[in-house]
């Protein structure tokens, strides 16, 4: 697939932790920030205005509103995850691997704050 070139500017804080991030993902830069793109462009109008007003508000409303959207993201990813293994004949998890599992994705969640 073809692919195009698009700038953005990043404060140094916000370069530092994708030239981070990167690193740790063993990624490079324009990789994290076309993964970015491509969440935000999937996002209604609405969400990308209410995330204008949650800049404006400060960091600790965005921090919230960014916790808020891991979470999110990781029960799809569960969701997903125990109807894969149940098509392929798998059994349920039981609650205990489940508060195993939340666990593990929160605190996942909670690093990248």
């Amino acid at each position: 697939m073809a692919g195009h070139t698009i700038s953005a500017y990043a404060d140094e804080q916000t370069y530092k932790q994708v030239s981070e991030l990167a690193k740790a993902e063993d990624r490079s830069t324009a990789q994290i920030a076309a993964a970015a793109l491509r969440l935000y462009m999937r996002l209604p109008r609405r969400a990308h205005d209410a995330l204008r007003r949650l800049e404006a508000a400060g960091p600790e409303a965005l921090d919230a509103a960014a916790w808020a959207a891991g979470r999110a993201l990781l029960d799809q990813q569960y969701d997903l995850t125990v109807a894969k293994g149940l098509r392929e004949g798998g059994q349920a998890s039981t609650s205990a691997d489940e508060a195993a599992l939340l666990e593990e994705a929160a605190s996942l969640v909670r690093k990248t704050r």
